[in-house]
């Protein structure tokens, strides 16, 4: 025991000495103590780990375990109050993942006996890391192999051979089936039976079945894969669907395109348009002509073919002048020509190239004059019937003019078509009224078939599926149709005279009902022997006819009779009616017990009868519970369906399963294992069946959703190379960014950040919008609102990743790091990029005032030109440069200078710059480095024109905050230089990275004076506003008013006017009229003409004036 000891302790100086010599990845987690509760410090537990059995390969499915050996004697106190936690991670994903499963480990009880159990899935050589979570000991040291499984046929991938989905009707094709196993592995080889493994059937895209291919051959090839060689015969366009083991394969059915083959004469096939061989004179002979290949597919294409007629009585040809071939479908032609000649006929239809015929088809030509738009049919039976009972209707045949047009019996074709089948009803026809306007029996009375209108026993004669009552050759315009439908359901009828269809083409449609309930055919379809108490039990009852036909509508005439020890606890309700026929009636029984039960149906008992049941408590039965299970797409769960199922015994037993649609799923015991489909995601479900000791059968169902994982970052740049302040790269985006994700319609959201700077996408075609539809969606986001956030379909985010670029904040520049967050609906995946920002050398800045003012007299003695209890303006000097330096700041020099053009300037310096100090007195423009200087406490006072130096920036505010003027002008120019020299901040030897010298220069005028302040200046200026404006105002105000007084003296001075013109005009006026009044007892004296001319000419006063002057003397 003791040896055994030191055996321990001498592997457990090894073990240091190895960490010592060769540190892991993770040094730190080797070197960190775990410290767990109020300052209680564990040491690192230290420990071994083996396969079990020393087993390294384990097929995917296995079982594999880890053994956990515990090294250090120091942990065997604190092993029961200071538990451990391991984990597992196989290619850097932790737990369980696409590589294992149902990882479990085991920590309690006796240390000797720890492992961790997990299930590898994924085929392939891998590393398993071993971590102890709190202390983040890890071991990675165990190495695996996992080789595929057995095979699971519906997990095999079936594919064609060549990738073509396109055969030739009659040739071979090859079908290739990937075998994989229940976990997606492919399988190289497989040793097992070459038949009864995988089988085929095919499709329509309706779903109708197709038998399609002779199967030729089945085997495994050298590849490992399984080949299948078969030969399809139907054309068309069709879906393959393929099974392993009654299950359809994963990725099946197959869609392909079957092609028909060559033409082939001899197996083409003619048809009757209307099925009618019997054609009435001067009517179009219709024959259609279906191409077919040597399977019978339709042949597409318009070939060559020629007619012969020839008259049975005679046996010569006929000559057909209109003969026609026109295609009219797809591989159908259609032969017509008009009939001229009645008789009997037979037609041939052959390749005359090919030298070979279709067929020869026999047709006859009557006489007769039926119009297929003036005839009709009239009659009950025409609407409606029912099963069991005769029904009937008349045919009336008219010519084109409205006149009975008689023909023979046989000449008139009855169809009567079930339209959900293909049943027919056999219609009896019996001819009414004959040639010449003869009746042959009564148009309105009935027959009886069974003794006819006379009692005698009528003759009946079939002939194509009709009977004739009497001779089928007699003539007649008016025809009796009897019928005896059987089966209920929806009928056409259709009418012919030969070949002419009656009611221009358009069938009646007729609807048979069902016949009287016949009690000895119906039935209580279902029922159950053993119930459970305060259930609902469903009693189903069939209710037919005599034919076996559906009665509806009789759910009042049925009464559920229930018999037991205590009937009145049995509640039952009324019957109803099921869409599908039948008839549902429940009851739900209270107490336990047998009991019998019965249907009635109008006073009579409808078998079985008593129908005996025992009731149980609930607790009797199995109750399996629904279960809900989910995982993540390409990994594998397992789960126990039992836990939560109920048998009152506990003997449950699990006897069967179904199996999902889109996953593998396998029992071990009470456990199963789901493993979805590569690249399926969504819903999937399967049922199980559970009995107890009893034999009662409970089915649960299990329902599976499989997540859809985060998106996956697949491709990274490992690191990105941009400049400082500039957008890069400044055309495009960097390329190497990709994610995956499986669902390609879902929209997922991409956040990306930079610590250090903002991301831009580059201009491009994406359409930008509302995340809906393929389209991508843009925004700002996070903290501080500089996130770019894009959301819409995988194809379109991707797209953007190819544009993304990147600016840095202004002034920065070295390490950043970019954050990528993709999101779904399920969770978060992140990821990071580093940057780095390549710095440019930016000038320094210069923060000082536009001027100075120098108060009172101090300016002739020194004046400080910047106090900071005094002064409120900046006086200082800045480098971007400096903020984000890598090494010691102090690298970082400048060469600064100030200088005065009147006065001097003076400073105080610390000794550390004598070396580098230059002075400009005031007698020279040049600068002359320090002769003589005096120092006291490590510093010196420069006094002079000009002062320069190189120092850092802190040096040169220094010097800025203890400058002083003295000078006698009023005003002098302060000027203020600053030099970097080319330095600017990359790797931590700044001599590494030089460029052009970046210097400023800032002018600040010092003034005794004190300027007017902008307060002042702007209320000066205000004032000065204000009063322009007013004056503007009132030479306005003026010039209105100057305006208005001129406009009216103006209006006054033309009313003025006008009056005078009036009053003038008035004057004149009144003057004639005096005048007038003058010469008017003249007028009458003078001759008629004067008179006349006095009346119509108007004289002026001057002449008037000369005419009074001789009658006054």
């Amino acid at each position: 025991m003791g040896s055994m000891r030191r055996l321990i302790e001498l592997c457990c100086i090894v073990l240091w000495l190895e960490r010592l010599v060769f540190p892991p990845v993770l040094t730190e987690a080797y070197q960190s103590t775990s410290e767990r509760g109020f300052g209680v410090t564990i040491p690192n537990p230290c420990f071994a780990v083996s396969w079990l059995d020393d087993k390294t390969t384990y097929q995917a499915g296995d079982m594999a375990t880890i053994k956990i050996k515990l090294l250090n004697n120091s942990l065997n106190g604190n092993i029961s109050t200071n538990k451990m936690q391991f984990s597992v991670s196989v290619s850097g994903k932790k737990g369980n993942s696409s590589y294992i499963s149902a990882v479990f480990p085991y920590v309690d009880g006796d240390p000797m006996f720890w492992n961790i159990s997990f299930t590898p899935i994924q085929v392939g050589n891998f590393s398993v890391v071993v971590v102890e979570d709190f202390s983040g000991v890890i071991d990675s040291s165990l190495h695996f192999s996992v080789i595929a499984g057995l095979m699971y046929p519906s997990a095999c991938l079936p594919s064609w051979m060549d990738s073509s989905e396109e055969s030739v009707a009659g040739t071979k094709t090859y079908l290739l089936i990937y075998p994989k196993d229940a976990f997606g592995n492919n399988i190289s080889s497989v040793d097992m039976p070459t038949s009864d493994h995988f089988t085929l059937s095919a499709s329509y895209p309706n779903g109708s079945a197709a038998e399609i291919f002779n199967f030729v051959s089945s085997s495994w090839n050298d590849m490992g894969y399984f080949f299948i060689e078969f030969i399809p015969t139907v054309a068309g366009r069709l879906m393959l669907h393929v099974y392993g083991d009654n299950q359809t394969l994963n990725g099946s059915p197959l869609p392909f395109t079957v092609i028909s083959g060559l033409l082939n004469v001899t197996n083409s096939i003619t048809k009757w348009k209307h099925e009618i061989s019997s054609l009435q004179i001067f009517s179009k002979l219709q024959i259609f002509i279906h191409q077919k290949d040597q399977f019978g597919n339709l042949v597409p294409g318009f070939y060559p073919f020629d007619a012969q007629v020839i008259q049975k009585a005679t046996g010569l040809s006929v000559p057909v002048a209109d003969l026609l071939f026109e295609e009219v479908e797809y591989g159908v032609q259609l032969l017509s020509f008009v009939v001229s000649e009645p008789g009997d006929f037979m037609i041939t239809i052959f390749n005359a190239k090919l030298n070979e015929s279709i067929s020869n088809l026999p047709y006859s030509v009557f006489v007769g004059y039926c119009h297929g738009l003036n005839s009709f049919a009239n009659g009950s039976g025409l609407i409606s019937s029912v099963a069991g009972r005769m029904s009937r209707f008349t045919v009336f045949l008219e010519d084109a003019y409205g006149n009975p047009s008689p023909v023979e019996a046989e000449q008139l074709y009855v169809e009567i078509c079930r339209r959900s089948s293909n049943l027919m009803i056999r219609p009896i026809i019996f001819p009414l009224r004959g040639f010449n306007g003869t009746f042959h029996g009564s148009v309105s009375g009935s027959i009886d078939i069974s003794k006819g209108t006379s009692g005698f026993l009528p003759v009946m004669i079939s002939k194509r599926n009709r009977t004739f009552i009497g001779n089928y050759t007699v003539q007649a315009s008016e025809f009796r149709i009897t019928y005896f439908p059987e089966k209920s359901g929806d009928y056409e009828i259709r009418l012919f005279c030969g070949n002419i269809p009656l009611n221009n083409g358009i069938s009646y449609s007729m609807k048979v009902l069902p016949g009287f309930v016949d009690t000895s055919k119906s039935r209580v379809a279902n029922f159950e022997s053993e119930v459970k108490r305060l259930g609902k039990i469903e009693v189903l009852v069939e209710l037919v006819d005599s034919y076996w036909n559906s009665v509806p509508s009789q759910e009042a005439n049925l009464n559920l009779q229930l018999q037991g020890p205590n009937s009145s606890s049995l509640l039952k309700t009324a019957f109803v009616e099921n869409k599908d026929g039948p008839y549902i009636g429940y009851f739900s029984p209270r107490t336990p017990g047998t009991y019998n039960i019965c249907v009635r149906f109008e006073e009579k008992i409808l078998s079985p009868c008593p129908i005996k049941f025992h009731v149980y408590e609930s607790k009797y039965f199995p109750r399996a519970d629904n279960d809900s299970v989910s995982v993540w797409e390409d990994e594998s769960v397992v789960f126990d369906v039992l836990s939560n199922d109920y048998v009152s015994d506990g003997q449950v037993s699990l006897i069967g399963f179904s199996k999902p649609l889109h996953g593998s799923l396998l029992q071990f015991g009470k456990l199963f294992r789901y493993t979805p489909f590569k690249g399926y995601f969504g819903n999937d479900s399967f049922l199980y069946n559970i009995t107890d000791s009893n034999n009662n059968v409970a089915v649960g169902a299990v329902f599976i959703s499989v997540l859809c994982k985060p998106p996956q970052f697949i491709s990274l740049p490992l690191q990105l190379n941009v400049t400082e302040d500039l957008l890069s790269p400044q055309f495009g985006g960097f390329p190497g960014f990709e994610i995956r994700y499986s669902d390609k319609q879902e929209n997922i959201s991409l956040t990306i950040s930079a610590k250090f700077g903002s991301v831009y996408l580059a201009p491009s075609p994406i359409v930008i919008s509302e995340p809906v539809g393929g389209m991508l969606s843009i925004r700002r986001g996070g903290r501080t609102g500089k996130d770019l956030i894009l959301v819409g379909p995988i194809e379109v985010i991707n797209s953007a990743l190819q544009l993304i670029q990147y600016l840095s904040n202004e002034n920065f520049y070295g390490d950043d790091t970019l954050s990528l967050y993709a999101k779904n609906k399920n969770g978060i995946q992140d990821s990071y990029v580093a940057v780095f920002v390549k710095p440019i050398n930016d000038p320094p800045k210069i923060h000082v005032p536009n001027f100075i003012t120098l108060v009172g007299n101090e300016a002739r003695d020194d004046f400080q030109l910047f106090d900071k209890q005094r002064d409120f303006f900046e006086f200082s000097i800045t480098e971007s440069d400096i903020f984000h330096y890598p090494g010691n700041r102090s690298h970082l020099m400048v060469m600064f200078s100030v200088e005065v053009n009147d006065g001097l300037l003076s400073t105080t310096l610390p000794v550390h710059l004598i070396k580098t100090a230059e002075l400009k007195i005031k007698s020279s423009n040049q600068w002359q480095p320090l002769q003589t200087f005096v120092t006291i406490a490590n510093q010196f006072v420069m006094r002079g024109k000009g002062i320069r130096f190189q120092g850092t920036i802190g040096d040169c505010n220094n010097a800025m905050q203890r400058l002083f003027f003295q000078g006698e002008n009023l005003d002098a120019l302060l000027t203020i230089t600053v030099n970097d020299l080319g330095n600017y901040g990359c790797y931590l030897d700044c001599t590494d990275i030089m460029s052009f010298p970046c210097s400023v220069e800032a002018t600040v005028i010092l003034i005794k004076r004190r300027p007017l302040n902008s307060t002042t200046a702007f209320l000066l200026g205000s004032a000065i506003f204000f009063e322009i404006a007013t004056l503007f105002l009132l030479g306005g105000l003026l010039l209105f008013f100057i305006c208005k007084c001129m406009i009216a003296l103006h209006i006054e001075r033309k009313n003025d006017d006008n009056s005078q013109s009036l009053h003038k005009e008035e004057l004149i006026k009144n003057h004639n009229e005096k005048i007038r009044q003058r010469i008017r007892p003249q007028e009458s004296e003078l001759p008629l003409s004067y008179a006349s001319f006095g009346n119509n000419h108007q004289l002026n006063s001057p002449h008037i004036e000369m005419q009074k002057q001789p009658h006054s003397d």
